[in-house]
């Protein structure tokens, strides 16, 4: 059983049942405990420094907090701002550049690596399987 649990420190609206089902699509039928925190683009820098030595806005962080008698325990941290200004620039809707993040936070978290070129282009083939399964026929893929 995968627990949920979605907070956000912006002011717009997020789609918090879109997110929780992003999360499930990822991890399938692993057992964990999952926090999403939706922020703006300076906390994330400052995290992003904080947790990576990184002095810039990205996308999505994530954290493997090890396991607990509920399963692992995962903590994914995405910039909304960050993925609204990314949906634009590549033609997809912005709920779907969110849940392509949350995503691969996800994917980060069960050992998938994006470090290598080769490495890259698996995690992404997989992070596109799952985002098209999420939506289905309203799917867009990125310029």
């Amino acid at each position: 059983m995968i627990e949920v649990d979605v907070t956000s420190t912006i002011r717009s609206k997020v789609d918090r049942k879109l997110i929780e089902t992003a999360v499930r699509t990822a991890l399938g039928r692993l057992k964990a405990s999952v926090s999403v925190v939706v922020i703006g683009d300076q906390r994330m820098r400052s995290l992003n420094r904080d947790a990576l030595g990184h002095d810039y806005v990205t996308d999505v962080l994530s954290f493997d907090h090890g396991d607990s008698p509920e399963g692992r325990v995962f903590e994914i941290i995405v910039c909304a701002p960050h993925a609204a200004r990314e949906a634009k620039r590549y033609g997809v809707p912005e709920k779907q550049e969110v849940a392509r993040y949350v995503i691969h936070g996800c994917l980060h978290c069960v050992g998938h690596d994006d470090h290598s070129e080769s490495d890259r282009a698996a995690m992404w083939k997989l992070q596109e399987k799952h985002v098209r399964k999420l939506f289905g026929a309203s799917y867009r893929q990125p310029n």
